[in-house]
């Protein structure tokens, strides 16, 4: 007796493999972007590093720079789902900010081909920036001001700080660090610097005792 298979069980397989698919294109192309940097990147040679043919690629993308911002999309999401997991288990208004600091230096630490695409080509596009990733890339962002806001509230960190401004200060602090490494592969590694950057932060936002 032949089985019937279930359709529902059927969609969700498929959606599984274009979704393995995907990624697979991403991480072949995010190999090239970083060796050859994105201009000098071809839709043949993102598809040679994935292993497809050019029309596969097409199925999952409009184009090269789309392929370059659901990089920046799929990184990202995993970047914060991971904060996110640790981050549940942390309920000290300042440990929460070295947590973000840590996450963020051991993630690009971990992946320097990301860091390198995601700092080197990225940061300076203005299609980028209006783009529905660059909107994933600041939701993660949203856990540091977050983080200043609860301290605010908690009368830790001083009245009247702009939580926007205190997260440009942070990702300014992290970036600035792993430009350096990538270009000039000093320091050896960025995250030993967690303490300091988190120590220079709470300087900054911390609000002075009155005893």
């Amino acid at each position: 007796m032949k089985q019937i298979e279930n359709p529902k069980k059927t969609r969700a397989s498929s959606k599984q493999r274009n979704k393995l698919k995907k990624i697979a294109i991403l991480e072949g192309a995010l190999q090239v972007f970083g060796e050859k940097g994105f201009e000098a990147t071809t839709i043949a040679a993102i598809c040679k590093s994935a292993k497809i043919a050019d029309a596969t690629l097409y199925e999952y993308f409009q184009s090269k720079e789309d392929v370059l911002f659901s990089i920046a999309e799929h990184y990202t999401r995993q970047h914060f789902e991971n904060m996110q997991q640790v981050g549940h288990y942390i309920h000290d208004t300042r440990e929460k900010m070295r947590l973000v600091i840590q996450s963020y230096l051991e993630f690009y630490e971990d992946h320097p081909l990301y860091s390198s695409v995601a700092l080197l080509n990225l940061k300076g596009s203005r299609s980028f920036l209006k783009s529905p990733a660059y909107q994933v890339v600041r939701d993660a962002a949203r856990s540091i001001v977050d983080a200043v806001q609860e301290g605010i509230e908690k009368g830790i960190y001083r009245e009247g700080l702009d939580p926007y401004l205190v997260r440009n200060m942070v990702l300014g602090f992290i970036e600035h660090l792993t430009i350096q490494w990538l270009l000039v592969k000093r320091p050896e590694k960025i995250s030993v610097y967690r303490d300091t950057i988190f120590e220079m932060v709470m300087k900054s936002i911390t609000k002075e005792s009155t005893d």
